[in-house]
């Protein structure tokens, strides 16, 4: 017999003997007729588990028959027998079997084994197999040679429910070799045991067999674990495999969770703080560009140099320190202090800040020292101008400085060249890059400077007959805009005029230049897209209410952001000319706008003397500086790092977040 293996129901059945052995032998039978039945769990199922010996239990009333037997009658089972019924422990199967076989008549002798009354003995067998399943108490023994008797319950005189009586305890069958069917039971469990030894089942919720009516115990399939005892591989992956593959898997992880790595061991503490998993790291938490970067003027971007090795893991460590502080607006006010008169607009980089006022002069700074180290033009003292003392102990909803710095005293004097080569009127727009800077002025031209000359004037550029209110440039052309409401195009490498783009109705106040795209805003409430191929302005963007005073084109050309008198600043979609969004805040005229391209912030300066910042991905205002200027805000920057804003009041305050950071110097480019 295969016992290695069980599945469904084992059962034994006695051979049936005559009326006459019976006789012979001068033994009475104990009533009743039963089966032994043997569930085993299915080796493949985790949930079950080794159940006991157990007997079967008659679940209807006992009949008795024509001449005066009891008889048992099962109701057939309809159920299709060709595929197995599927069960947690294949219990169900067996004692589905049991209970609706074919009814049948006890033979004469079966009859007489009713009649008769006889105990059992009150002890087992005594050649029971050694190292059989372990019992409390001896709990069923067998009867005579054909049958087995019903088992006696440990602690329990009484017989299971729908037995044909109580059993009592009988000798043991001479001719059945003294319990040879509970050493066959016993046998074949022992070889289960042997064969399940290495699973170990947690301690499941045990119910009851509600169907069945047996008094055998089941585990609910959903309750219990099961610990296969194979052999888990527990070899540190790092002793295994290389180490540029280590370090690329690595750097898939988040900061937190290569952090807790480098917890494991002092292995996984090199691996996990190599250069190259915490560069790769770095770049995927804060290399991310919403858009792409303006080719017209290096900003920086806050993520290091482009060359060389550098400590990637301190770097983010400066950088999310840097990021919390945008975030609680927690920053320093330095102030740069020289002009004589009204600050009209503002451009720097990691090394210098440029400014240009109404005193007809443009002020370089060092932006590590604060101090000025070259005036450009004459400077004009104007005798109305006066510096308003600063209101920092303003209580109110916005963000305070965490602490006030001026700038030093220079000595620095303006370089000995010609008048005539200078402005005469005040600096109202700058821009700049390795090269070239160009200024706009209220004398109506611009002048082209060499950068690597020293800032060196080059050309004179005349168009406009009115003041030059903003000017910006590529590679390839440099555009202006005036309150005569026209639009210049001009050529950069020869400073020749190449066309006037006309269609506003009012001053434009600013213009911003995109490959072959020209976004321009003027007061009369309109901001136009130009072609500057054809010079005819394909599409415009209207305001709700009133002029337009600044705006902003993002790298990619596909937002245009305006702001003006009605405090509102409109976010539009270049393609399709939709309004996206209104973002609010602001209290006075919107008077510059700028949008840091590699954070994803917009920079907003009003005349309500405030200086805001708003995510571009929700609109949300995530930074309010109120009042850290005394008068009108009238142009505002911003990188990474900082914020730099003008002002009328002569002064330009930086709004630095990253001041006294351990480990900013490694985020400059």
């Amino acid at each position: 017999m295969q016992t290695s293996r069980f599945k469904g129901v084992f059962s034994k059945r006695r051979r049936h003997s005559t009326i006459g052995e019976s006789e012979r032998l001068g033994q009475n039978t104990t009533p009743g007729f039963h089966e032994l039945f043997v569930e085993v769990a299915k080796l493949e199922e985790p949930s079950t588990s080794l159940l006991r010996v157990a007997p079967q239990q008659a679940s209807e009333p006992h009949k008795e028959s024509v001449d005066g037997c009891p008889e048992v009658s099962w109701i057939p089972s309809t159920r299709t027998h060709s595929k197995p019924h599927k069960s947690f422990s294949g219990l169900s199967d067996a004692i589905e079997e049991f209970r609706f076989r074919p009814t049948r008549v006890l033979s004469r002798r079966k009859r007489s084994l009713f009649s008769n009354k006889h105990t059992h003995s009150e002890s087992c067998p005594t050649d029971a197999v050694p190292g059989a399943f372990p019992l409390a108490a001896p709990w069923y023994c067998y009867n005579d040679e054909d049958f087995t008797a019903l088992p006696v319950f440990p602690g329990s005189e009484k017989a299971p429910p729908g037995s044909i009586d109580s059993p009592k305890a009988s000798e043991p069958s001479e001719k059945f070799a003294s319990g040879a069917a509970a050493r066959a039971a016993v046998a074949a469990q022992n070889e289960i045991l042997d064969a399940l030894k290495n699973i170990r089942l947690a301690e499941p919720k045990v119910t009851r067999d509600s169907e069945s009516g047996v008094g055998i115990e089941v585990r609910s399939h959903g309750d219990s674990t099961v610990d296969i005892g194979i052999p888990v591989v527990r070899k540190d992956p790092l002793a295994a495999l290389p180490q540029e593959l280590v370090g690329h898997v690595l750097s898939y992880l988040d900061s937190a969770s290569l952090m807790n790595a480098g917890l494991v061991s002092r292995a996984w503490y090199d691996s996990a703080t190599a250069g190259l998993v915490w560069r790769d790291v770095f770049r995927k938490e804060f290399g991310e560009v919403y858009y792409a970067a303006d080719v017209s003027a290096a900003v920086p971007v806050g993520l290091g140099k482009a060359q060389g090795r550098q400590d990637w893991k301190n770097m983010w460590r400066a950088r999310s320190a840097l990021e919390q502080r945008w975030k609680d607006g927690y920053a320093a006010a330095i102030y740069l202090e020289g002009h004589f008169d009204s600050v009209y607009c503002v451009q720097f980089d990691e090394d210098k800040i440029l400014t240009g006022s109404r005193d007809r002069t443009v002020r370089i700074w060092d932006a590590h020292s604060y101090e000025c180290i070259k005036i450009i033009g004459l400077p004009i003292r104007n005798a109305s101008a006066a510096i308003h003392p600063l209101q920092l102990e303003t209580v109110d909803d916005g963000h305070r400085p965490c602490t006030t710095v001026f700038s030093p005293e220079s000595n620095v004097e303006p370089a000995a060249v010609l008048p005539y080569l200078y402005h005469t009127g005040s600096i109202l727009c700058l821009q700049y890059d390795d090269d070239l800077m160009v200024t706009g002025s209220s004398d109506f031209t611009l002048i082209m400077w060499d950068v690597k000359a020293n800032y060196k004037p080059i050309r004179r550029l005349r168009a406009h007959t009115a003041g030059v209110l903003d000017v910006c440039f590529d590679k390839h052309y440099i555009v202006s805009c005036s309150k005569d409401a026209t639009v210049c195009l001009w050529d950069r490498r020869s400073g020749d005029f190449v066309s006037r783009l006309s269609g506003h109705r009012g001053p434009v106040n600013a213009v911003q230049l995109r490959g072959n795209l020209v976004v321009s805003a003027s007061g009369d409430g309109i901001a136009k897209l130009w072609n500057l191929t054809s010079g005819l302005c394909v599409k415009e963007f209207l305001s709700k209410d009133r002029g337009m005073a600044c705006v902003e084109f993002s790298p990619d050309s596909r937002t245009i952001l305006a702001g003006g008198n009605d405090q509102v600043i409109y976010q539009f979609d270049t393609n399709t000319g939709e309004l996206v969004r209104e973002m609010k805040g602001h209290e006075g005229l919107v008077r510059s706008l700028h949008l840091d391209s590699a954070s994803g912030r917009l920079v907003s300066g009003s005349y309500d003397t405030s200086v805001k910042a708003y995510d571009l991905r929700s609109g949300d205002n995530v930074v309010n500086f109120t009042k850290w200027t005394s008068s009108w805000i009238l142009s505002a920057k911003a990188d990474y790092r900082r914020i730099i804003a003008t002002s009328q009041d002569s002064r330009a305050v930086i709004m630095d977040f990253g001041y006294q950071l351990p480990g900013i110097e490694l985020l400059a480019a």
